[in-house]
C-alpha cells in the first residue's frame, strides 16, 4: 500500500503543477505558433484554459505506463546512494520518494513535455496538438522558475530554436584546439547550428513572455541568457543584447550578476552592445552590480585591455569602498601585462591614502611589479612603504629581504629613497629588517 501511495502522490502533483503551469501561460496568450506545422493541416491555437487542461490531463492520465517509465527514469539518475545501499531498498525508496515528491514530480512532467515536442518538432508529421500542450506548460514552468527547469528545459528552449527534435545535436561539432584530433585549419571550430525561421519566432516570444514576467518575479531567464551569449548567431536572432540591458537595472541581485556575466560573454560578437552595458553598470546606483562588474575586471580584459583599464580608473573612485578594494585586485595583472599603467594607477592610490586599497595593491600587484621590475626605477616601492599599513609593510619588507639577497645595489636604492621621504619610515623599516636579517640590515648602517 505504502508503495502505491508514494507513486499516487507524485502523480497528483504533476497534474497539479501541469494545471498551474497551463493557467499561467495563459495569462500571456497568444502562445507561440509551432515552427513546424503540414501546410494542408494549419495549427489551430487554443483559446480556452480549460479545455487544454483537460485533454492534457486526458493524455497523461491514460498513459499509466508512461508516468511509470519516466518516473524510473528519474528514479535511476536521482536515487540517492544510501537508499541503493539500504538493506530493505523497496521501504527507503518509498520514503525518498514521499519526502521529495515535489522535486520528481517536476522532473517527470518534463520528461513528459519533452516527448510531447518530439512529435511536435517531427519534420515529417509535426503534430500541432501536441506543440500547444508542451509549450503551454513549458512556458509556466520557465515563468514558475526551479534549478531543474533551469537545467532541465533549456535544452528543449534549444530544439525550438532550431526546430529539431529534443535529444538532437544543435551545434555542429568538428574537431577543435581541447581535442587531440585538431589540425590546426581555420575549419577545426566548432559552429552553430543554423536557427530554424519559425523556431526563432517561437523562441523570441517565449523569451518575451518570460522578461514580461521577470520585472515581477524570479524566473530562469538571466540564466538562461547567460548561456544564450556565448553563440554569436543565437545572440543575435534572439535580441540578447538588448534582453540584458531592459533587465539588468531591474531584477534582483542574485540574478543581476548572471546578467553582467552575460554581458560580458557577448563582448567577441557584440563589443559594441556589451560596453555600453558595461558602462552603464559602472555608473549604476546599484552597488552588487558593480562590486560584480569588478570581480570580473580580468575576464574583461582578456578581451580588450584598454577598456577594462577605462572602467578600472572608474571604479577605483567608486564611492563604494568594496568596489574601490576589489578593483584594486586587477592592478595584480596590470602589473605583469601593462607596467606603466600599473604605476600611474599605483601612485594614485598610495596618494589617496586608502588603507584598504594600499594593502590590496600591495597583496595583488606590488609583488608582481617588483619581479619584472627590481630596480624600481620608477621609485614605486619607496611611496609604497611610507603609504602602507603595518600588516603591509610585514609582506613588503619580506620583498625587501629577498631583492637584497639578489640585488644589493637595488635595495640600497630603495632604502635611500625612503629615507629622502620620511626619516620615521625609514626607522622603522630598519627595525623590521633587522628584527628578520640582521647581515642585511648592517647593509642599511654601512650604506648611511
Amino acid at each position: 500500500m505504502a508503495r502505491r501511495e508514494a507513486k499516487a502522490l507524485v502523480r497528483e502533483y504533476c497534474n497539479k503543477i501541469l494545471i498551474e503551469s497551463i493557467t499561467l501561460s495563459f495569462d500571456f496568450l497568444p502562445l507561440p505558433n509551432p515552427p513546424l506545422e503540414l501546410p494542408d493541416f494549419p495549427a489551430r491555437p487554443p483559446s480556452d484554459v480549460s479545455k487544454i487542461i483537460q485533454q492534457a490531463l486526458g493524455i497523461s492520465s491514460i498513459d499509466t505506463a508512461g508516468f511509470l517509465f519516466r518516473l524510473e527514469q528519474v528514479i535511476e539518475k536521482d536515487e540517492p546512494n544510501f537508499v541503493k545501499r539500504h538493506i530493505d531498498r523497496e521501504t527507503e525508496r518509498e520514503k525518498w520518494l514521499s519526502k521529495n515528491f515535489e522535486l520528481i514530480a517536476e522532473q517527470i512532467l518534463i520528461l513528459q513535455i519533452k516527448d510531447w515536442f518530439y512529435s511536435a518538432l517531427d519534420e515529417d508529421s509535426p503534430d500541432t496538438d501536441r506543440w500547444y500542450l508542451a509549450v503551454s506548460i513549458f512556458i509556466g514552468l520557465i515563468l514558475k522558475g526551479s534549478k531543474i527547469t533551469e537545467a532541465q528545459c533549456f535544452p528543449l528552449f534549444s530544439s525550438i530554436i532550431v526546430a529539431k527534435q529534443p535529444d538532437e545535436p544543435t551545434m555542429k561539432q568538428i574537431s577543435g584546439p581541447y581535442h587531440i584530433s585538431w589540425s590546426g585549419d581555420k575549419g577545426d571550430t566548432f559552429t552553430e547550428e543554423v536557427a530554424h525561421p519559425s523556431g526563432v519566432l517561437a523562441a523570441n516570444s517565449i523569451l518575451d513572455i518570460t522578461e514580461l514576467y521577470e520585472l515581477n518575479h524570479e524566473t530562469v531567464l538571466p540564466y538562461w541568457l547567460e548561456r544564450l551569449s556565448i553563440g554569436e548567431h543565437i545572440s543575435n536572432i534572439l535580441n540578447i543584447p538588448m534582453r540584458i540591458q531592459n533587465l539588468i537595472f531591474d531584477i534582483n541581485q542574485k540574478n543581476s550578476e548572471k546578467l553582467v556575466m552575460a554581458t560580458i560573454l557577448l563582448f567577441p560578437h557584440h563589443p559594441k552592445e556589451s560596453k555600453e552595458i558595461l558602462f552603464e553598470i559602472c555608473n549604476s546606483e546599484q552597488v552588487s552590480l558593480r562590486r560584480f562588474l569588478a570581480t570580473n575586471l580580468s575576464r574583461i580584459g582578456s578581451e580588450d585591455r584598454e577598456f577594462s583599464e577605462k572602467i578600472l580608473a572608474e571604479l577605483l573612485n567608486d564611492e563604494d569602498s568594496d568596489t574601490r578594494v576589489i578593483s584594486t585586485t586587477y592592478l595584480g595583472t596590470l602589473a605583469r601585462v601593462e607596467s606603466h599603467s600599473f604605476i600611474l594607477l599605483a601612485k594614485k592610490i598610495f596618494q589617496n591614502e586608502d588603507s584598504r586599497m594600499i594593502q590590496r595593491l600591495i597583496e595583488s600587484g606590488i609583488r608582481h611589479y617588483f619581479s619584472m621590475n627590481p630596480d624600481d626605477n620608477e621609485g614605486l616601492i619607496p611611496i609604497a612603504w611610507v603609504s602602507c599599513n603595518s600588516e603591509s609593510k610585514s609582506k613588503l619588507s619580506n620583498m625587501l629581504i629577498e631583492l637584497a639577497k639578489i640585488n644589493q645595489h637595488s635595495f640600497l636604492k630603495i632604502c635611500s629613497k625612503v629615507l629622502d621621504l620620511s626619516p620615521e619610515s625609514y626607522d622603522e623599516l630598519f627595525n623590521r629588517i633587522n628584527l628578520r636579517n640582521k647581515d642585511i640590515s648592517s647593509l642599511i648602517r654601512n650604506n648611511q
